[in-house]
């Protein structure tokens, strides 16, 4: 049970947009999308929810080909957070509408979900906040029954509070309900916590996909202080810079084995910390400026 998408490509007025992406989605997973403004996110999004039509490629839901499927959609959420229909109209003939395109909609469960975030049917969306809106997203999503739902930037602009609640009901639903959820979203720190896969997307393309876990048992983030100013060919090698201060650096290793720290340990070091790993600072490795390479280019 997954989504797959494989070699999905899309050009807007002549701009490639996307290039050859293709990566799965398994069931029950929590996939962070990672890129800079700009990098083709909400395109990528768009295109698995045929809101746009792929230049190239395909996507399967269940091992379901959705063009020739149309149907197996049901088992996909998205809702586009800029253009949408929404306007004037209460939640609940939002709701009216959704339950037309989801077969298993639970109008009751909605209504039931929107009570405890003190909002009801005759809420008018225009009227919501946009902590609100957001909920009110998120809710319809779980009365789609969809196990697959995609979640464009959900922290964006919102106070702590509203954006714990979120994160709450993406673990609640996730855990109880096994849906699986692919979130985009620039509060680096938010995806940190929840996700156990993450995507980065950069110049069109997939640079990287990494399982958490796995990338945090291989690779390592380390403090490093040296006697003279002089960085050792080791790390120029094998290391980027994330950070400095003053005399500390903060580099990223890929790829550390006992071989390589007994290399670093052999320039002998003032100071050699480990330090957490977070998907912020594999951004700043994969997606950043080639310039912090050690080495230089």
């Amino acid at each position: 049970m997954s989504i797959k998408v494989s070699g999905l490509s899309k050009t807007i007025n002549q701009q490639p947009i996307l290039t050859d992406i293709s990566f799965d989605w398994p069931a029950t997973r929590i996939i962070g999308l990672v890129g800079r403004n700009g990098a083709g996110k909400t395109t990528l999004f768009r295109t698995m929810a045929d809101h746009y039509r792929p230049d190239a490629g395909m996507m399967t839901i269940d091992g379901q080909d959705v063009n020739q499927h149309p149907a197996a959609r049901q088992k996909l959420f998205y809702i586009d957070t800029q253009n949408n229909f929404f306007g004037n109209q209460t939640l609940g003939q939002i709701a009216t509408q959704y339950a037309i395109g989801y077969a298993n909609f639970d109008t009751s469960r909605f209504d039931h979900l929107l009570k405890t975030e003190r909002l009801t049917l005759k809420s008018h969306y225009r009227q919501l906040s946009k902590g609100q809106r957001m909920l009110s997203q998120i809710l319809l999503a779980l009365a789609s029954d969809a196990p697959y739902v995609i979640l464009d930037e959900p922290f964006d602009g919102l106070d702590i509070l509203v954006r714990e609640r979120i994160v709450a009901l993406i673990v609640s639903a996730a855990a109880d309900r096994q849906i699986s959820f692919l979130i985009s979203s620039h509060n680096l720190d938010e995806l940190d916590g929840l996700c156990e896969q993450a995507l980065f997307l950069k110049n069109q393309h997939l640079v990287a996909n990494y399982d958490l876990e796995t990338l945090r048992q291989r690779a390592r983030k380390l403090q490093l202080v040296f006697k003279t100013k002089t960085v050792p060919a080791v790390i120029k090698d094998h290391g980027q810079l994330i950070n400095v201060y003053g005399r500390v650096l903060e580099v990223y290793f890929d790829d550390y084995t006992d071989a390589l720290d007994a290399e670093l340990r052999a320039a002998d070091p003032v100071m050699m910390t480990d330090c957490p790993l977070t998907i912020t600072d594999v951004f700043r490795v994969k997606l950043g400026d080639s310039r912090n390479l050690l080495g230089g280019e």
